[in-house]
């Protein structure tokens, strides 16, 4: 199969073509206040209390449980899926 070759286009029509996508593409402020609200809303605590609940053993086994549980329902899932559709695809 014979290779196309690729031409570049010159270097003026890259260069109106940046003019005019910096033109158009230009920074939008956020409404007056915007930042304030968000910082409300998502209220960060503490770095005090992010470490004391990082060092409860409570808080540990709540994760590990948690993670342990999604990974179990996920692979659950994909057997019963590789059950269903997989089989079909061998007979």
């Amino acid at each position: 199969m014979p290779r196309r070759k690729t031409t570049l286009p010159p270097t003026e029509t890259l260069t109106d073509l940046e003019t005019h996508l910096a033109g158009t593409l230009k920074r939008v402020a956020p409404p007056r206040g915007f930042s304030q609200r968000l910082r409300e809303r998502v209220r960060m605590p503490e770095s005090r209390l992010i470490a004391e609940r990082i060092a409860s053993w409570r808080f540990f086994f709540v994760a590990v449980g948690g993670v342990m549980s999604g990974m179990l329902i996920v692979l659950t899932v994909a057997r019963a899926l590789f059950h269903i559709f997989g089989r079909r695809q061998f007979q």
